[in-house]
């Protein structure tokens, strides 16, 4: 059977990730000899046209795509359009939003065939090899016009039975352009109980460990890929201190030299585990903090200390390692009072520091007991669940007073009044903000290089392709020639001559 995995955009600010569970997938698929091929929307231009377009080209049995709560509505919408396209393929979601809303999914979507519950490897392959679908531990389908569960599957234990995400069926140049960086992970499972987090349901308590050779092979791999940065994406990276050890003694050990950043939490570090990490390489750390407040630590399950927050800033940044601190606003127990603690208390670490907003996503425990938590949702539409904006308020704390100080915040950051302009009441989200994006997003996402037919060159390549973008995008002509220029010297963009003229694509 064809299986056709889709990356669905997402409305992205930062730099863009290869996404590791589809790429995870794609590779399962592979290694069991199965025919399988990726639609990247993420780094290009999003059409239907485009969509249909593969369809008819490939003829997919199946279609597979995933998505997070944000980006779900526009998941939804491909899979109901490729039902449209052809009605036999079987269309699959997964991802976590659909993982803890599995029921609603299927009833509001009648278009979606199968929703995957959890670690999506071996169900895909049961799906792939046609078994029948209540045989298929950890889905939700139809039968007969009732949505059925299975069981849940068991976790993979080892996860070294897994082969590497098959990360070459994506688009590598326009992931360089972008300065992207290679992701993997080191494990799976959180020993935490975070309300707002689904990390410990998704992947169990129990943290499963890679056998850090294998996670150097994979990191070997990404910068024999021309990736120049690594990032660790688990947020438990810093919690078993031995095997992290293994890690950084095997990347000295056979040389390697690149930049990595990691997740962690304060009260997993040390001097000796952060001076470790230094000498292979981490030059970036964030730290989930939440707040500022210890009450408000304290109720969500953070486990933490301000005082520990101190400490563990204080040692990365001594240690020479660039950091991050994360805070949300909005948290169950929030008034107008704490939510300016928290913003004196990041000021104070001074480091670096991001204030995002509680965004109550399917499964987690402040969602399920948002009453008693003192929160009221207001919206189930996912499309705002960015953490960006306020999508709930507590007994003293109202989606306005949010507002004002994450404006208070993004003047701190020298935003222009126009950029604040796009952050109003009901929509205070940066991905809303009218900056300008760097130009090689404005040329993947409108598919820029790939309309442009032949250009002509009148001797020089490079200079007849800024001439005739400077007339399409809103970029100087001077921008335009450095970064083709670099793209080109890198492998990024290449051209074929035809006639007198050239054809300009992404390698």
């Amino acid at each position: 059977m064809k299986t056709l995995l889709i990356n669905p955009p997402y409305p992205f600010v930062e730099v863009p990730l290869i996404p590791l569970g589809l790429a995870y997938i794609a590779g399962s698929l592979e290694l069991n000899g199965h025919d399988v091929q990726v639609l990247d929307l993420l780094v290009s231009k999003y059409s239907k046209e485009k969509i249909a377009r593969k369809i008819e080209e490939y003829q997919p049995d199946i279609v597979g795509i995933t998505s997070v709560t944000l980006n779900y509505p526009i998941a939804s919408e491909i899979l109901k359009y490729c039902k449209g396209v052809n009605g036999d393929i079987t269309t699959v979601i997964g991802g976590p939003h659909v993982t803890f809303s599995a029921l609603e999914t299927l009833t509001e979507a009648p278009w979606i065939d199968i929703v995957v519950r959890g670690e999506g490897e071996r169900t895909m392959l049961d799906i792939v090899k046609a078994k029948r679908p209540e045989d298929i531990p950890g889905i939700a389908y139809r039968a007969n016009g009732t949505i059925m569960l299975t069981d849940e599957r068991p976790l993979i234990e080892n996860l070294d039975e897994l082969p590497a995400p098959s990360r070459h069926l994506f688009p590598l140049s326009r992931y360089h352009a972008l300065d992207s960086h290679f992701s993997l992970v080191t494990g799976r499972g959180c020993p935490f109980s975070c309300i707002f987090c689904v990390g410990s349901k998704m992947g169990g308590r129990r943290v499963r460990y890679r056998d850090p050779k294998l996670v150097v092979d994979e990191i070997e791999e990404g910068l024999s890929y021309g990736f120049r940065d690594v990032n660790f994406e688990n947020d438990h990276l810093t919690v078993n201190h031995a095997h992290l050890h293994a890690i950084c003694d095997e990347i000295t050990r056979r040389g390697l030299k690149f930049n990595w950043h990691a997740f962690s939490r304060v009260d997993t570090v040390n001097p000796e585990i952060i001076r470790r990490m230094k000498e292979a390489g981490c030059s970036y750390i964030l730290y989930g903090v939440e707040s500022g407040n210890q009450h408000i630590l304290d109720r969500i399950k953070k486990k933490i200390t301000l005082q520990k927050v101190r400490e563990a800033v204080a040692i990365a940044r001594d240690a020479g390692i660039n950091v991050q601190a994360s805070f949300i606003l909005g948290l169950p127990g929030e008034t107008r009072e704490t939510m300016m603690r928290t913003f004196e208390f990041a000021q104070q670490l001074d480091t670096f520091y991001g204030l995002h907003v509680l965004a109550p996503f399917p499964g987690t425990e402040v969602r399920e007991k948002a009453e008693e938590y003192g929160i009221e949702i207001l919206t189930d539409d996912w499309s705002k669940y960015d953490a960006n904006r306020p999508v709930t308020r507590t007994e003293e704390c109202s989606p306005e007073d949010i507002t004002a100080l994450l404006h208070r915040y993004y003047r701190g950051l020298r935003l222009t009044q126009d950029e604040l302009d796009g952050i109003e009441s009901d929509q205070p989200e940066i991905g809303k903000r009218k900056r300008r994006p760097p130009l090689a997003w404005a040329l993947l996402r409108g598919d820029v290089i790939e309309s442009l037919g032949a250009v002509k060159s009148d001797g020089s390549a490079i200079e007849g392709l800024a001439s005739t973008l400077e007339r399409l995008v809103p970029y100087s002509g001077s921008e335009i020639r450095e970064n083709s220029g670099k793209w080109f010297d890198r492998g990024l963009l290449k051209y074929e001559v035809v006639g007198s003229n050239v054809v300009w694509k992404w390698s």
